[in-house]
């Protein structure tokens, strides 16, 4: 279902280079956040609370996999790495803190309409 271009057309017949499974690595993070956004979409599309529970849930453990792959990538691309830490560092001088709306982030267990109240933005909050 995701909608990125798959770099292989079936079983890779052969070893990927480094270069090839770095840009696989790539489209793990990018499958993951698809994911993370199907799934918050559907959740914001229900008003089922135990749906809304299980899809917030699921979400969040398909960051904690992103994250995962991100941690890959970069020590398979240390330059990738530097430069993301190079981006962390240019939004954290331009907006003067970490947390840029000044609010702490929802507990990973708080259903979708307690993060909106603390303040976190989510996919639902952003359409309002």
């Amino acid at each position: 279902m995701p909608a990125f271009v798959d770099p292989f057309s079936g079983a890779v017949p052969r070893e990927m280079s480094q270069s090839e499974l770095t840009r696989a690595i790539m489209l793990d993070i990018a499958a993951e956040l698809e994911a993370v956004h199907l799934y918050l979409a559907h959740m914001d599309a229900t008003s089922n609370e135990v749906a809304k529970k299980v899809l917030f849930d699921i979400a969040q453990e398909e960051l904690v996999h992103a994250g995962e792959f991100t941690s890959l990538l970069y020590r398979l691309n240390p330059l990738a790495g530097a430069k993301a830490q190079e981006g962390f560092g240019e939004v954290q001088d331009l907006l003067g803190s970490k947390s840029p709306y000044g609010v702490t982030p929802a507990p990973d267990d708080a259903p979708a309409d307690t993060a909106s109240a603390a303040g976190t933005l989510t996919v639902g909050s952003l359409k309002e």
